[in-house]
């Protein structure tokens, strides 16, 4: 634990794609520092098993799918409305897909979008009103150095998660009169069970080559949720509007 365990005392926040992964570990780091979590994932039983590692008490879990940007923004809101505004929200759901361009079709390049991209815009609309998320808020969103690096199979990832950062800079300009920052983290390969899906479905060589392009390995879930962390504290009061890479040093070579 990096944070004190009074750094998020008496905050309030909202993290999507929580019933694993980054989103699980970064709902679990907020509750030890002090702060109350309010949960979105699509698995009821999973949402369980994340709550279930939440220290503290006042959480909520909340099942839903966020591929429509306007039920996801009266989700939010509603959430906010029932359980108090938010003093951040860290949209980490997404969905990864490997496929060559001349493969891909609507349907992926829907699922694709849906969460990743719809979601993000679902929960930037709701956290543009005053009742959602307090002013001097944060709003981070989770990315890819697929938005910066080409690598073959990753055409429709790359677009989504580019359209990400690309909103990032433009929410941080509507929302500054505020004083609510807007950033995304920049994520390398991270050892998540997205992840493993992907390994097991290239080959342990490709793998292993990809490993390689991250000068320290692949990274590990906390990696991304102390980034995360950070983003949403005090200490970042004046970072708004940036991608911040976390990758190990994938970008650097």
């Amino acid at each position: 634990m990096i944070f004190s365990r009074e750094a998020f005392e008496g905050r309030h926040f909202l993290i999507t794609g929580a019933s694993s992964g980054i989103g699980q570990h970064t709902a679990a780091g907020l509750a030890e520092a002090g702060a109350r979590v309010a949960l979105i994932g699509r698995s009821t039983e999973r949402l369980a098993s994340t709550a279930a590692l939440l220290a503290g008490d006042g959480h909520s879990s909340h099942s839903a799918d966020l591929s429509d940007a306007e039920v996801t923004a009266d989700l939010v809101q509603g959430i906010a409305k029932q359980h108090g505004r938010f003093c951040g929200i860290f949209h980490s759901a997404g969905t990864a897909l490997i496929l060559p361009a001349r493969a891909t079709k609507n349907r992926h390049l829907d699922d694709v979008f849906a969460a990743g991209v719809r979601g993000a815009f679902g929960v930037a609309r709701a956290a543009a009103k005053k009742d959602v998320v307090v002013d001097g808020g944060s709003l981070v969103f989770m990315s890819s150095v697929s938005s910066m690096r080409g690598r073959p199979g990753m055409s429709a990832y790359s677009a989504a998660k580019a359209a990400v950062d690309g909103m990032v800079r433009v929410l941080a300009s509507e929302m500054a009169d505020r004083c609510i920052r807007v950033n995304s983290i920049v994520a390398g390969g991270i050892e998540t069970a997205m992840h493993r899906d992907f390994t097991e479905s290239v080959g342990s060589e490709m793998v292993r080559n990809y490993e390689a392009l991250h000068m320290l390995g692949f990274g590990r879930p906390d990696d991304i949720a102390h980034a995360a962390m950070f983003l949403l504290s005090d200490a970042s009061r004046w970072i708004t509007g940036s991608n911040m890479v976390v990758d190990g040093g994938y970008t650097a070579k």
